[in-house]
């Protein structure tokens, strides 16, 4: 999940900032570093029958390989992110994206499903700490009152990865071969090691870890942000165990023939932005609000998606909306949980999120691939997705309601 723009007043610091040619080359490195990073993480869906055929498995086996990604995420990142601290961040920016550039390789060249599995592991170890030196060496570069434009930039890289990353990464399989959408993402991780390489400042340091570690975990467990965090793994969880498995479900259930699958995707994907940009200003006019109604959505789309499994464009149209429903409800649950810690540690809380994120991710793809492997059809994957998706918007109820009794007394 993108990051909130509110870290950056925990990361600016004073020095000069960089000649605009070596900002341009930073930002379009991070650009494309976090475009290949979010089509890494979410091109597995997309390609998953003709990746279940090369490897020999099943889909729902298949399907693993985006919980074992998203669990090296959650596990791995925060703590490699820990240990690197006080490391000159261009040789951890460097080192790291030469294991991902390795890993996907790695997986281009797989001849089994333990490979893969190991690659999967090599480039989700990585993962958050890109990420993090990403926003963080944007942020401390970033001339004054840019902070949040350079923030966009990046997270910019992830939206357009679902836009087009993983459509062409479709395309790809399709018309080429599975491991070409693997030799993609590491082109993409070359050319960003290569701006890196030219454009990465020599003296900048990862930042120090925060004084006051005991108040900032005791924070985590406030109502308002154990929930926020709590309803942003429910919501992954019930959006993505349609989307990680959704090829086989509109080639199973909807009946859409493999070679439209592409372009559903790509439209599946600007549905996303446009979802975004709306879920962004709704909250702007009211926050708690914004949470409930784009939760709702998400629940009111998988609902609609059991009743109609199988009605052709229309159950097409419904995948859609969940995509544009489900990515309205990035900038609510971002900016409530920043808010709810920032007396504190807005930035510990929004690395918390994202763990979440990934762990219901993780659980989506774990319990699709289970319900498969069961013999169960696609078309049930909905009705599987409504229970976290309820609860979910009971919790962000529970918090608009909260919210609404909060301002009226005061």
């Amino acid at each position: 999940m993108s990051l909130s723009s509110e870290p950056a007043q925990h990361s600016v610091d004073s020095r000069p900032g960089p000649t605009r040619t070596s900002a341009l080359g930073l930002s379009i490195a991070f650009f494309i570093g976090a475009f290949a990073l979010g089509t890494s993480e979410n091109v597995v869906s997309g390609i998953l029958p003709q990746l279940a055929r090369g490897l020999s498995v099943s889909e729902g086996t298949a399907g693993q390989l985006v919980s074992v990604y998203a669990a090296t995420v959650v596990v791995a990142g925060p703590i490699l992110t820990l240990v690197l601290q006080g490391v000159k961040a261009r040789r951890v920016v460097f080192s790291a994206l030469v294991l991902y550039l390795l890993g996907s390789l790695l997986a281009a060249a797989s001849s089994s499903f333990a490979i893969m599995v190991l690659s999967r592991l090599i480039t989700g170890l990585v993962h958050t700490t890109l990420m993090v030196v990403f926003l963080t060496t944007a942020l401390k570069l970033a001339p004054e009152g840019k902070q949040a434009s350079a923030a966009a930039r990046i997270t910019m890289g992830l939206s357009v990865a679902t836009v087009l990353g993983v459509p062409v990464g479709v395309l790809v399989a399709q018309h080429l071969n599975w491991r070409f959408a693997f030799l993609l993402i590491a082109a993409l991780a070359a050319a960003s090691l290569v701006l890196i390489a030219v454009f990465f400042p020599r003296d900048l340091h990862s930042d120090a870890a925060e004084a006051d570690r005991r108040a900032s975990l005791k924070a985590m467990g406030r109502p308002k942000v154990f929930l926020g965090i709590l309803a942003t793994a429910l919501t992954a969880m019930a959006a993505l165990t349609l989307v990680v498995y959704v090829v086989p479900f509109l080639t199973e259930s909807v009946g859409v023939s493999s070679g439209s699958v592409a372009a559903i995707m790509f439209i599946y994907g600007l549905a996303s932005v446009l979802g975004n940009s709306l879920g962004g200003r709704i909250a702007n006019r009211d926050l708690g609000l914004a949470l409930a109604v784009t939760i709702t959505a998400t629940m009111i789309s998988l609902s609609l998606l059991v009743a109609l499994p199988d009605r052709g464009l229309l159950t097409v149209s419904l995948v859609v909306l969940l995509g544009a429903a489900y990515f309205s409800t990035f900038p609510p649950l971002n900016t409530w949980i920043a808010k709810a810690a920032e007396d504190v540690s807005p930035t510990l809380a929004l690395a918390f999120n994202s763990s979440a994120f990934n762990v219901g991710i993780a659980l989506a793809g774990w319990i699709g691939g289970l319900v498969l492997n069961c013999g169960i059809p696609e078309e049930r994957l909905p009705a599987v997705a409504i229970v976290p998706a309820v609860i979910a918007t009971a919790v962000a109820y529970l918090l608009y309601s909260k919210n609404r009794h909060n301002a009226s007394k005061n």
